[in-house]
């Protein structure tokens, strides 16, 4: 049957699907979001009911789509078109639906996308984020109102902690209230060695080496496609599954992905290979802040001399550089902080973050993919990324605020 439900009066929101009993995980969802105020419908005769949809008083039209339906896409796109046309916000609900077909869709004109099943809660946080971005006027080339901080992460050195320090902010990022609803995400740009999806217990994906490749496709569906879900509130993008050069990317490529990514979320962490690469100047100018770490030894002050001398003779934007004294030595007291103080001034730069050592907890919780949240809640390096997290929430409220 086409119509799946007696249709109300003035249908708050209208759901599509070529057969929708396969998706009663969303009819739950729908039932608890609008109660008996939706309408579902059959293919053949969506148009007609989007025809007499009333646009100030239905809300949305929910658009379900199966890996199945991908060889017949044409009754999908026109169905997103005539509700675009009828100035109605369209949602996607994909179940295991490729970045070829996904990008068709968006590109029709879908304004969110969401996969099936979906986790707890999600259809609520997408239908509210969209009853939001209505009522913001709109703003030519954006993709969406949001407009994130892009927060990179750099090792000065190799192993001095930048990808623990990355993770674990990008997690306690994550760690909103409700009513926050806030989105963040982490981007693994060691293109040859990134550990992101280690530290996380992962699967790298394809896609993203289908994204890397694929100018084309540095899109909003592809992005959202090609990364995959900690916890149900993080979003990641792995490094790719086979090491590959750096040159695979130019800087026009990680300059669009990473403003894809800021207007889909309110915090973007990067973490940075340890090496300069051609576009390591994009993202410094894309970035917020930019956090290089390192250590208290001669390796990484004489790193750290080489990274200002780089970023000198190319004018980049040093004052964004926050610097980050990993493993600090307990307490700064005696000789520790002296040794910290000297090799600040003979650097010419001022420690912004002390990180404490974090012990074997750090790696114990690396081995066995959680976040230190998770792993050792009470450790001490935790609690520090913890301010840290908290400190940048409240930089973004306040800056939210001054520029209403």
């Amino acid at each position: 049957m086409a119509l799946l439900r007696k249709k109300p009066a003035t249908p708050d929101a209208l759901a599509i699907a070529r057969e929708m009993d396969q998706f009663d995980l969303l009819i739950e969802d729908l039932d608890s979001e609008y109660g008996q105020g939706w309408l579902g419908a059959g293919l053949d005769d969506a148009l007609t009911q989007i025809a007499g949809l009333d646009p100030d008083a239905t809300e949305c039209v929910i658009l379900a789509v199966q890996r199945a339906d991908e060889g017949e896409l044409d009754p999908y796109v026109g169905i997103v078109t005539a509700a675009k046309a009828r100035g109605l916000p369209v949602l996607l609900v994909v179940e295991e639906l490729t970045a070829t077909a996904l990008h068709r869709l968006v590109r029709a004109g879908a304004d969110e996308f969401t996969p099936y099943p979906m986790p707890e809660g999600v259809l609520a946080e997408t239908l509210e984020k969209m009853r939001v971005a209505s009522h913001q006027p709109a703003h030519v080339g954006d993709i969406s109102a949001r407009r994130g901080m892009i927060l990179p992460v750099q090792g000065i050195a190799g192993g001095v902690g930048a990808t623990t320090l990355a993770v674990n902010l990008a997690w306690e990022m994550a760690q909103a209230p409700r009513k926050a609803s806030r989105k963040v995400c982490i981007i693994d740009l060691n293109l040859q060695f990134g550990s992101v999806a280690t530290y996380l217990d992962l699967a790298r994906r394809e896609a993203t080496m289908q994204l890397l490749t694929e100018p084309q496709g540095h899109d909003r569906a592809a992005i959202g496609d090609a990364m995959v879900t900690y916890g149900k509130k993080l979003s990641v993008l792995t490094a790719p599954p086979d090491t590959v050069p750096f040159e695979i990317v130019e800087n026009e490529d990680i300059r669009r992905i990473l403003d894809v990514a800021a207007t889909t979320h309110d915090f973007v962490i990067v973490d940075m290979p340890s090496v300069l690469v051609g576009w390591t100047s994009v993202v410094l100018e894309m970035a917020e802040t930019y956090f290089a770490v390192m250590e208290l030894d001669m390796r990484c002050a004489q790193n750290m001399l080489r990274f200002l001398r780089a970023l000198k003779a190319e004018d980049l934007p040093l004052e964004k550089v926050q610097y980050v004294m990993n493993r600090a030595p307990g307490g700064l007291t005696g000789g520790g902080k002296g040794r910290v103080k000297r090799m600040a001034e003979s650097l010419g730069i001022e420690y912004n973050v002390m990180l404490p050592d974090g012990g074997k907890a750090v790696m114990n919780a690396a081995d066995q993919g959680v976040p230190l949240a998770e792993g050792a809640s009470g450790n001490a390096l935790r609690k520090e990324v913890r301010k840290i997290a908290g400190s940048l929430a409240e930089l973004a409220e306040k800056q939210q605020t001054d520029a209403i």
